[in-house]
């Protein structure tokens, strides 16, 4: 069984909540939504169109569940992506690469 394939099995947690994203290039941050995430990835939804294998650091906002929980900081590599119905926005599958902190 390959990787990928493999990388389906792992099971994925359902979230909603606000990820910022960091490009080496960019001044600011773009903010998206992190729709779901697993134990090698996540599924984002923002309007930044990223190239394939491109390597960029996330950062997730917790939910608010009332907790002191911080943010997941990691640096991510695109696996994915694809344009969806509502126009400028985007879906990419990212690779966890590292954990930072």
């Amino acid at each position: 069984m390959d990787r990928m394939t493999e990388r389906r099995r792992d099971r994925r947690i359902p979230l909603g909540c606000k990820v910022g994203i960091k490009l080496p290039h960019a001044a600011q941050a773009v903010v998206g939504t992190c729709v779901d995430i697993s134990v090698g990835g996540l599924t984002i939804r923002s309007s930044h169109v990223p190239r394939m294998d491109e390597v960029f650091e996330i950062a997730v906002l917790p939910p608010d569940m009332g907790g002191p929980f911080q943010p997941l900081h990691a640096r991510v590599r695109v696996r994915r992506c694809h344009g969806l119905e509502q126009a400028g926005l985007y879906e990419m599958g990212v690779e966890i690469v590292e954990v930072i902190r």
